[in-house]
């Protein structure tokens, strides 16, 4: 439900462009086309405004969207929808000009337009690069992602520089949108120069590893400082940089109920930089942490709930174990790996089990790959459930599937969008 007010502040802000352009006046005579060709370069702006400031990771999107993970779904479309309205407005800008010129109208200079142009191929450009480069490790992504300020700073000055609005004037529109532009470039700034080096004020020691399963290693921290403050089923960015060691924010879930000045993931070596953290990081090496982010909690679903883990996915489920599961609710938890050695915790969550809180563990090399027609035999079908996903996107897309075609009642299904590129 909160995720709407996300969505709701996007679609107001779109809405409130275009009233207040309606009631706007150009500095000189123009088409129509190019009157409407600026409302798409505005419309543009306001979702750059939105882009940048969700890759700021303020709190505040937690709240918006219901969760940092769901914010970067939007800061995905939004990107898109951006570019196009560029290109559009370059397109149209064109087409009004030469309405213009046919009805004799007088087009001044504009040395600012080539900028436009400029802006919009560089974000043609960066974004077929960040597509092509997408299973590049997440380090070299974000990189690329940081160009993304060029062709930015390119549009803003285009725009100040070529609008037929009196831009810094103290009419609604203008205003409007020097608040939006604002808001665009400080985000974009903050994102790209400070958010690394002032986000993580949580620093940690590295007080124990242990490997739990195969090429996966916790990880447990003490508090060097300030104690951090979570709920269990947050995740949190980690960083570490050292001479021998760096490893630069990156998302995991927290895998330890909250503990008074101590801090734990559980991380698999899932690719180069995961790799380099399992085999270099070493007891008494430290480390940084960002604010706790994340609404996956149980306690805001039905009482009576099925929980899917797959693989690293166990870990919120852990946490929600340790944490003690309220005696109201009833779940069945039901955790999927490839093999023994896959399985992370599984003695632990075997202890942690209860009248209200029943584990039922699938090692898929013994028993094949968990299914809804599985877990109907734990559940009773007459009852309506909530479902907790943790896991590989093709696992849950699979079960959900199933679900809606079994004889589970279903009333929601809850999961992350662990996905930040």
């Amino acid at each position: 439900m909160k995720k709407r007010l996300g969505i709701g502040l996007i679609l107001s802000s779109f809405i409130i462009t275009w009233i207040l352009w309606l009631v706007s006046k150009t500095t000189r005579d123009i088409s129509v086309m190019s009157e409407y060709s600026q409302l798409i370069a505005a419309l543009a702006l306001v979702s750059f405004g939105f882009i940048n400031f969700i890759s700021t990771r303020h709190k505040i999107l937690d709240y918006l969207f219901d969760g940092l993970d769901k914010s970067y779904v939007y800061h995905k479309y939004l990107s898109i929808s951006a570019l196009i309205l560029v290109i559009i407005h370059n397109i149209t800008i064109e087409i009004g000009k030469g309405i213009e010129r046919s009805q004799g109208i007088p087009i001044p200079r504009d040395p600012y337009a080539m900028y436009g142009a400029f802006s919009m191929y560089l974000f043609i450009i960066i974004i077929l690069i960040a597509l092509l480069a997408k299973k590049l490790n997440y380090e070299r992504w974000k990189t690329i992602h940081k160009f993304m300020i060029i062709p930015y700073a390119f549009g803003i000055y285009h725009y100040y520089g070529s609008a037929t609005y009196a831009v810094f004037s103290i009419k609604p529109f203008s205003l409007w949108l020097n608040i939006i532009n604002c808001i665009g470039i400080l985000s974009i700034i903050y994102s790209i120069f400070f958010y690394e080096k002032i986000s993580f004020k949580y620093k940690f020691k590295v007080k124990k590893l242990e490997i739990v399963a195969n090429e996966t290693l916790e990880i447990t921290g003490t508090s060097l400082g300030n104690n951090i403050e979570f709920k269990p089923g947050q995740f949190a960015f980690i960083k570490i940089v050292s001479k021998d060691n760096k490893f630069l924010s990156h998302p995991f879930t927290i895998s330890q109920a909250p503990k008074n000045g101590e801090i734990q993931f559980t991380i698999k070596a899932l690719g180069d930089d995961t790799r380099v953290l399992l085999n270099n990081l070493k007891v008494n090496d430290e480390f940084a942490v960002s604010e706790p982010h994340g609404k996956f909690d149980y306690k805001t679903g039905l009482k009576n709930q099925i929980w899917i883990a797959g693989g690293i996915g166990a870990t919120p489920f852990r946490s929600f174990s340790q944490a003690k599961v309220p005696k109201d609710f009833s779940v069945d938890f039901f955790y999927a790996y490839n093999n023994e050695e896959e399985g992370a915790y599984t003695a632990e969550l075997e202890a942690l089990t209860s009248d209200n809180l029943r584990l039922h563990l699938y090692n898929a090399k013994e028993k094949g790959f968990l299914s809804a027609e599985e877990i109907c035999k734990y559940v009773n079908t007459k009852e309506n459930f909530d479902v907790y996903f943790c896991g590989p996107k093709p696992m849950r897309d699979a079960l959900i599937k199933q679900f809606k075609n079994s004889n589970i009642n279903i009333g929601n299904f809850h999961y992350e969008h662990f996905q930040f590129k």
